[in-house]
């Protein structure tokens, strides 16, 4: 049965942290999300949220992709280029292919519930189990090292096998919580620290990274902004760790740079931020063919359908703890989901992506 865009629906939400986090060369107060409803005649909607980081997406949204698919089948791949084309002058990179991305996400939803299945066994995937990471520590101006050592210790001690924490700028702190928790963690769980794009150069953070000590690794992620293939590869080459970029790429094009510089261990893939599920799938076959494997960036409640397509890749999560995690807030916005077990998430087996907007927390 044919699915026609009857409406696109876009917001905003707003959401406070409890204190300044920073990550990399950023000072995060506070998080934004955009988000879209897609419905369609037949009264099908299809729902998607992403992290603004303070620009205009929904406005993207609005004005340049809404326009294209309305109206039109809620064909994903279809209207994915259409949007596309419609926004070529302004939208190969950037804001406006995060705004396409959204569209994309909802229209992917409405596709696997008009078929009456989850989106992930819709894309081909057969076991709904994924590996995941979970976010476990950010520093903080008021947490000691030993203390946030601690907090990840408990959830290696739960069974979590990939832990992330973000790099503390001041490198005998950051020794120390990669000390303290190695210390204690078991032998099979595994630890990746983010850099948030917070060294300038390759010199830079090769500088540094002695000052880390001896605690090996999962992957050192997102050093350089991934533009600077060569100097990811150089870090890759000195810094003693693998090396895992992509955090917000917005192209395929910066992707293949990475892999032909050799700059790669883990490919980081951020579904919204490039365009969507219908380039994702891209992106993965494109690390397939080259054997690297993928880590999806946040958004469980869609990478967890695109994970089992190609098996093997890695769902990141906050824990949502008694209260939420206040760090990321995104819990608030989303009713169901996938389940997070120690170690694995597991995608939802009701039609579509298998989660709620709460569209009151959201502004017009």
């Amino acid at each position: 049965m044919t699915q026609r865009v009857r409406e696109v629906r876009v917001g905003t939400a707003t959401l406070p942290l409890p204190a300044p986090l920073r990550l990399g060369p950023m000072v995060v107060t506070e998080r934004e999300y955009a988000a879209v409803e897609v419905e369609t005649e037949d009264g099908l909607v299809g729902k998607a949220y992403c992290l603004t980081r303070n620009g205009p997406v929904a406005a993207c949204v609005e004005r340049l992709v809404a326009p294209v698919v309305t109206g039109r089948d809620a064909d994903p791949e279809p209207r994915w280029e259409d949007a596309s084309r419609a926004t070529v002058a302004i939208g190969r990179t950037g804001l406006v292919v995060r705004a396409i991305g959204l569209v994309d996400i909802a229209l992917w939803d409405i596709a696997a519930q008009a078929a009456g299945m989850p989106l992930w066994r819709h894309l081909g995937g057969s076991d709904p189990t994924s590996p995941l990471m979970m976010v476990a520590a950010y520093p903080l101006a008021d947490r000691s090292p030993e203390s946030l050592a601690e907090d990840v210790v408990r959830y290696g001690r739960a069974g979590h096998t990939l832990l992330k924490v973000a790099r503390d700028h001041d490198r005998s702190r950051m020794r120390r919580l990669l000390e303290a928790a190695a210390a204690d963690l078991p032998a099979t769980t595994r630890l990746v620290v983010d850099a948030g794009y917070g060294w300038r150069s390759s010199d830079e953070a090769l500088a540094e990274l002695p000052g880390w000590g001896d605690t090996a690794l999962a992957w050192l992620e997102d050093p350089l902004v991934p533009e600077d293939a060569e100097g990811c590869a150089a870090i890759r080459r000195g810094g003693g760790h693998p090396v895992g970029v992509g955090d917000e790429v917005t192209h395929i094009g910066t992707f293949r740079a990475l892999l032909e510089a050799g700059a790669l261990d883990v490919l980081r893939l951020d579904v919204p931020a490039i365009g969507g599920v219908t380039p994702a799938r891209a992106v993965q076959a494109l690390a397939a063919a080259r054997g690297v494997p993928v880590s999806l960036h946040i958004y469980p409640e869609v990478s967890v359908h695109l994970a089992p397509f190609a098996p093997g890749t890695i769902v990141e999560a906050f824990d949502a703890v008694p209260g939420g995690n206040p760090l990321d807030p995104a819990h608030l916005l989303c009713t169901g989901g996938p389940s997070v077990r120690a170690g694995t998430a597991v995608a939802p087996e009701e039609p579509g992506l298998g989660f709620e907007l709460d569209w009151g927390r959201f502004r017009p």
